[in-house]
């Protein structure tokens, strides 16, 4: 289930060293619609969201590094944070050229192990978008299931699409 082991990777806290990388692959049109990004981010509506993630209980943002020296390859985070139900969505994102390795799926399971953990969660969930087959795999390969597929959920632009909604429980 989890190849987390055999990728030389490590989760690290989400700082300003990674703000211009997540911008970049926030605004990167190949990027944008996996993400279901509609609109480009200002370089201001980005450092306001960055300047807010300490205060952010609700929030747990980690960058994906890999390698020697290390490479910011993506970020992976914990969002919606509920301390009483013990759950939290998870997200992730991968760089464009950092596809196809095994990665999305071991910094998912290593996530997941983190907020199970070290943060006392019980439930994680995701939404992928039907069309994402590589976004849908990674998180089956971390353990995730398929709980459900919520019809028409999301407007990409050019229409409605269907959405896979994903769970883990911790063990």
């Amino acid at each position: 289930m989890d190849n987390a082991g055999l990728l030389d990777f490590q989760l690290v806290p989400l700082a300003a060293r990674h703000k211009a990388a997540t911008l970049a692959w926030m605004n990167d049109p190949a990027l944008m619609p996996a993400l279901n990004r509609l609109h480009l981010i200002s370089p201001v509506e980005h450092e306001r969201w960055f300047a807010a993630l300490p205060s952010r209980p609700d929030l747990s943002c980690f960058a994906i590094e890999t390698g020697h020296p290390s490479r910011h390859v993506g970020n992976v985070w914990l969002h919606g944070i509920d301390p009483v139900h013990r759950r939290a969505e998870v997200r992730i994102m991968l760089g464009s050229g950092d596809h196809g390795r095994g990665l999305g799926s071991a910094a998912l399971a290593r996530a997941a192990e983190h907020a199970f953990h070290e943060r006392g969660l019980h439930r994680l969930t995701a939404c992928v978008l039907s069309s994402n087959l590589r976004g849908r795999r990674a998180f089956e390969k971390a353990g995730f299931q398929l709980e459900g597929v919520l019809r028409e959920d999301r407007w990409t632009g050019a229409g409605f699409v269907d959405v896979c909604f994903f769970a883990r429980i911790a063990a």
